[in-house]
């Protein structure tokens, strides 16, 4: 009798640890994530300067033209010769165009090339040898 009483209650301990251990390793992988996610984010908003490419978090792409101090900035989203100057605030930026790089060697790399200028590496890569067509009356 003890010893069904001592093996219930070491099971329910082992259920309770496990239990422990399965809520902690969800909250690792929740949280990790998004510490990241904010150390890029912030590193990104550090990095934006005066002549800064950016885009908004409503995809408007401009330029900046002025850092203020009551957390704004002013961006110029209008074409070459017109301009126009907008003034968001500076969690409104969703990302810092100058400060984005492609790997080399991806989709995304821009290559050169002496007959036509520069091509995409996708219509470069997709220059493939053709194959010649085979005379159907052979058979």
């Amino acid at each position: 009798m003890v010893s069904n009483i001592i093996a219930l209650e070491t099971s329910n301990v082992v259920m309770i640890v496990i239990l422990l251990v399965l809520f902690v390793g969800m909250m690792a992988i929740s949280i990790i994530p998004q510490k990241k996610k904010q150390k890029e984010y912030a590193a990104m908003q550090e990095a934006i300067k005066v002549g800064t490419r950016i885009m908004t978090i409503g995809r408007l792409v401009g330029t900046v033209v002025a850092i203020n101090t009551d957390n704004t900035i002013e961006v110029d989203i209008g074409a070459k010769g017109s301009p126009v100057v907008i003034v968001i605030n500076r969690e409104g930026i969703g990302l810092n165009l100058d400060a984005q790089q492609v790997a080399p060697g991806s989709k995304g790399d821009i290559k050169a090339d002496d007959k036509s200028g520069d091509v995409d590496a996708e219509d470069a890569s997709a220059e493939a040898p053709t194959e010649e067509k085979k005379d159907d009356d052979a058979i």
